[in-house]
């Protein structure tokens, strides 16, 4: 049975990424005029073989697996709450079958979190696997941007991209002519680059010290490839995180120093929470998240305890100072703004104090996985509500906890 985990477990580390799904729920899909995917649920094929490696890991771990789920007791509690509030108002407010399955996708990280600190694979031969899935990423990328068109990979789950393809992430350039982003089997290019972020930084600490030059400039390549701006500003801060963390050995310092950088982090989402509505900037991008907060401050104000999870898009023309157009139809590009809206302020703060007694446990310095996807965060949705997304939050959380057990290898 091991030996079936172990091979199971490494397919599933390469193909996650491998968008190919079933549609399964599509209740409000075209109520905007055009598909929306935001309040569309889908069941993906890599997630099923998730559901059967779990479970055959469960049975066979079954005492040892109930055992230690009773050492992080208080963030289970936690857990728990976080989802009974996101349950309670998504049944008062939202679509329920929406609220369900962002549960079970709650579940699934639960059950990828589980597998890693089990160490079904050995911390290394995860690495090795995560590192050539993002090498075969990052050459499929390459590929799409030489043609400017998707490959024809439906079966690996590529989505259909080009220049006239509408809702595809693309580059105007000088001479009126359109280039699109690389996509990999990704559902866009910025999750693209935070899937590379979370494995260069989960490596770092685990490759040996020859490797790591290497596979810095290929991930940070990846990275800037899929020209995500956000991207590319936390892996700077992260790369000098990296570096600091080398010198700055006491646990008690590193601690006070991701706090003041939270609190910082903190009061600039606040402070753009509630001043967005006075900022204007002349690029259309910005302009359309700008115009999103607004919409996400009056959503608070409607509904100050929540609207439900997944139905942020469903409500948001109600909050909006005017007739938005089918594609505007979008969340907030705000995980934490999101939050907020979806399942209240009281939702927000309990995930708060989860993350607060997570880095509590910290002694050893490999954090930056879980750091840079707290940092990504206010740039995006994807960790919220795509099912690779929520697998890379299960990605940074399981090395976390992984290598706080793990004081031999820090």
């Amino acid at each position: 049975m091991t030996r079936v985990l172990q091979i199971l477990f490494s397919i599933f580390l390469f193909v996650f990424p491998f968008s190919f799904r079933f549609l399964v729920y599509e209740q409000n899909a075209y109520r905007f005029g055009h598909f929306s995917p935001w309040v569309s649920e889908f069941v993906y094929l890599p997630e099923i073989l998730l559901v059967i490696l779990f479970g055959l890991w469960v049975y066979e771990k079954r005492r040892r697996f109930f055992a230690s789920a009773q050492n992080d007791k208080w963030t289970l509690i936690l857990l728990t709450l976080f989802v009974l509030n996101a349950l309670l108002v998504t049944f008062w407010r939202g679509d329920v079958a929406l609220g369900l399955f962002w549960i079970w996708r709650v579940l699934e990280i639960f059950m990828l979190y589980s597998l890693i600190v089990g160490r079904v694979l050995e911390p290394p031969k995860m690495i090795r696997l995560l590192l050539w899935g993002a090498v075969f990423q990052l050459a499929l990328g390459l590929v799409q941007w030489k043609l400017n068109h998707s490959l024809g990979l439906t079966l690996l789950g590529e989505p259909m991209i080009g220049p006239q393809v509408l809702n595809v992430a693309k580059m105007d350039l000088a001479d009126g002519f359109k280039q699109i982003r690389p996509y990999g089997t990704f559902l866009h290019p910025n999750i693209l680059a935070a899937y590379f972020l979370v494995i260069l930084f989960a490596a770092l600490d685990i490759l040996k010290p020859t490797q790591k030059l290497p596979w810095l400039l290929i991930l940070g390549f990846g990275i800037y490839f899929t020209q995500s701006l956000a991207a590319l500003g936390v892996a700077v801060v992260a790369l000098g995180l990296w570096i600091l963390f080398a010198f700055l050995r006491n646990a008690w310092a590193r601690r006070g120093l991701v706090t003041v950088g939270f609190l910082a982090l903190a009061l600039v989402n606040v402070w753009f929470f509630w001043n967005s509505d006075q900022l204007s900037l002349a690029i259309p991008s910005f302009e359309q998240r700008l115009e999103q907060n607004v919409i996400s401050q009056a959503m608070l104000k409607a509904h100050p305890l929540g609207v439900g999870v997944r139905n942020f898009t469903l409500v948001m023309e109600k909050a909006s100072s005017r007739a938005l157009q089918p594609w505007e139809f979008q969340p907030v590009h705000n995980t934490y703004f999101l939050i907020l809206n979806e399942v209240g302020p009281q939702g927000l703060l309990i995930l708060l104090a989860m993350i607060a007694i997570t880095f509590y446990s910290w002694r050893y310095g490999k954090a930056l996985p879980l750091l840079l996807l707290l940092l990504i965060a206010p740039f995006d949705h994807f960790l919220w509500d795509s099912w690779a997304g929520m697998m890379l939050v299960g990605l940074a959380v399981g090395f976390f906890v992984l290598h706080n057990k793990m004081p031999q290898e820090s």
